[in-house]
């Protein structure tokens, strides 16, 4: 990211608070792209440049446009993205939802996956097969297992016959 933020534009006196409010975001959020920490969704650079009153080229460098909006970046891990859609930085990401949880925001899921263990019906009498339906339909793995986002229990240890 170019020196044009930190330099030039809150050298004016301004705190990060002012463009904040007028860029529809939190000042951990502009003190993030100040700090070359995130770089702001394409609504927070259009925001902050107005806050300025500059454009966004004079404001994060004289790039590519295609580089401008920062969609080029990366999180670091799950929390890091779900830090930065709460912090306003990102509008959506790509994470866990404990991650989502940690930062009270919605949760969509990709994809669902459903897995089913099949054994052989000459097996299901054995007591190996046995003690393994008795683990599956525990409370204490049931429970367990219902304590983690995402995962539904429900079906697990059922035989189909």
């Amino acid at each position: 990211m170019d020196d044009h933020l930190t330099q030039g534009h809150w050298a004016r006196g301004l705190s990060q608070q002012q463009p904040a409010g007028v860029a529809g975001v939190t000042r951990q959020a502009v003190s993030a792209v100040e700090s070359g920490h995130c770089d702001p969704s394409l609504r927070v650079a259009l925001g902050l440049a107005r806050a300025l009153g500059v454009s966004i080229e004079e404001l994060f460098g004289h790039g590519e446009p295609a580089d401008l909006p920062g969609y080029h970046s990366r999180a670091a891990g799950h929390l890091q993205v779900a830090a930065a859609v709460a912090g306003r930085i990102a509008d959506a990401g790509v994470s866990s939802e404990p991650a989502a949880l940690a930062y009270d925001l919605d949760f969509l899921p990709l994809a669902s996956e459903r897995f089913d263990l099949v054994l052989p019906s000459s097996l299901a009498a054995s007591r190996e097969v046995q003690g393994l339906l008795k683990v599956l339909t525990s409370p204490w793995l049931l429970a367990q297992l219902a304590s983690l986002p995402g995962y539904d229990p429900s079906t697990c240890g059922e035989r189909i016959r």
